[in-house]
Order: structure tokens, then C-alpha cells, then sequence
């Protein structure tokens, strides 16, 4: 009897600690990676706009290419009022009623992603109103690898203003969860790129595309703002948190002392 309890129990600790490390979104406090951190990274082309470009909403733009072709602390913009809100996987096509995007070319199909947030109504530090909490994450994200049908590969769809402690908000997500989200921005632009997030997605697409999501539709914002989108054949951050580690440790020696027990 003594075996298989003992088992079980250091079996469930090493779960435990994959299943913490391996968990999405990790919100840190920090900032992202330096982008020149990473040598393989390719910053997308954004197209001006156009009808094979990027394409304003209800409301108008400031769809600015060369400013969202680099990571520059400027930003790109559209308007988006009349976004209908959608399921992970559903797909909409230029041309059809209701299509709006800001559209980006990485050059090669890939399916990591870092999404560069501009932010022109926080400064950083504690959140404490509803409006500031949906304009850090106006943004849905979609795939496509012809530049013509954009699936969506994730939405945001309701907060917690502090859910993460005091005037740290979390977020639900419809689809992909980003794997890292950068409450401190870049170290380029600090705040300015607050709440940037990194994203590993289930296929490999060679355009993004980024247009309003659900919370700031409901808030009667819906003005996704981009600095630049950055894509890379591999994980852009795969460092866990210091927490999660710790927590990896603890479960690797507690297994440890379990196994020495049995023997």
C-alpha cells in the first residue's frame, strides 16, 4: 500500500509543476525581451491602405505602413466600430461586409508571434478605471496565408481590473491565450508599449492581422493601436517566470526525496 500512495503522490507534484510552467497567459510586471535580443526575429511589413492592404473600420484610421513596419514607439490605427464580435476559427473575407483590418507580411509562414501594443491613455503603474483596463487590449488577432480569408486566432473578451492584485487587470480570452503578457512594455518604449504580448499559435501564417476586440467594442473604443507586429520561426521568450521556477524546483525535489524514500 505504502508504494503506489507515495507514487501517486510525487507523480501529482511533478504534474503540478509542468502545469504551472507550462500555464497561459504569464503576466509579468517586467518588460518584454529586447527585440535585437532576438537574431531571428523579423519585424512584418504593414500595408498602407488599400484593397489588398489594410483595410479601415467604421470610424476611420490612421493606418500609418511606415510607422508599423518598425518598432519605433509610433503607432498605426483603426478605427473599428462596427466589429461583430467572433469564434476562435471563424474566418471573414476581403471584400465581405464588416471587414476591417490592419494587415502585416512577415515574409515566411510562421506561427510566433509578438504583438507591439501602442498605448495612448496609460502611463504605466496601477490600472484603476474600466477604460483604461479594455484599452490596453483593444486588439483581436487573425491569421491568413493569402491575404485574402483572416481566421481569428484570438480575442479578449471580459476582464478582472484585479485580478492579478490591485490595479493589475487579467483577461478572458476567446481562442489563443497569449503565453507572456508585458504589463511594463519594451525596454525601447517602456509603457508606451505596456501590455505587449507574446503568442505561439497552433498553425504557421504568413500575414497577421490585428482589428478591435470584444471589451473595447462593448466600451465604444474599438481603436486598436500597433506599434509593430514581430514574428519568429521559434519561441521569441521561453524563460519562465522566477515563481514558476521555483515552483519547477520544489516539485523536482520533492520527487527526488519521494524516490529516495522507496528505496
Amino acid at each position: 500500500m505504502k508504494f503506489p500512495i507515495r507514487s501517486l503522490l510525487a507523480s501529482s507534484v511533478l504534474s503540478f509543476s509542468f502545469a504551472v510552467v507550462d500555464a497561459a497567459p504569464i503576466y509579468s510586471d517586467g518588460q518584454a525581451t529586447p527585440l535585437a535580443a532576438c537574431p531571428t526575429c523579423v519585424v512584418g511589413t504593414h500595408f498602407a491602405a488599400g484593397a489588398n492592404g489594410s483595410v479601415a473600420g467604421v470610424g476611420g484610421s490612421g493606418i500609418n505602413a511606415p510607422a508599423g513596419s518598425v518598432l519605433n514607439g509610433q503607432r498605426t490605427y483603426i478605427y473599428d466600430l462596427g466589429y461583430p464580435g467572433f469564434s476562435a476559427g471563424d474566418s471573414i473575407a476581403r471584400g465581405s461586409a464588416g471587414f476591417a483590418m490592419l494587415v502585416w507580411d512577415m515574409g515566411v509562414a510562421m506561427n510566433t508571434m509578438r504583438l507591439y501594443t501602442h498605448q495612448d491613455h496609460y502611463n504605466g503603474g496601477p490600472i484603476t478605471t474600466d477604460f483604461v483596463a479594455q484599452d490596453v487590449m483593444e486588439y483581436s488577432v487573425w491569421g491568413s496565408n493569402d491575404n485574402i480569408n483572416f481566421v481569428l486566432l484570438s480575442d479578449v473578451t471580459a476582464f478582472d481590473i484585479d485580478g492579478g492584485g490591485a490595479g493589475k487587470p487579467t483577461y478572458t480570452f476567446e481562442g489563443t491565450e497569449p503565453s507572456f503578457i508585458y504589463r511594463g512594455g519594451s525596454p525601447e518604449f517602456g509603457a508606451i508599449n505596456a501590455y505587449t504580448r507574446d503568442y505561439t499559435f497552433a498553425d504557421d501564417y504568413r500575414y497577421y492581422g490585428v482589428r478591435s476586440s470584444l471589451i473595447s467594442l462593448v466600451a465604444r473604443d474599438a481603436d486598436p493601436e500597433i506599434d509593430a507586429v514581430v514574428g519568429n520561426p521559434g519561441a521569441i521568450n521561453i524563460v519562465p517566470e522566477p515563481g514558476s521556477l521555483a515552483l519547477l524546483g520544489l516539485g523536482l525535489l520533492a520527487l527526488s526525496y519521494m524516490r529516495r524514500r522507496i528505496r
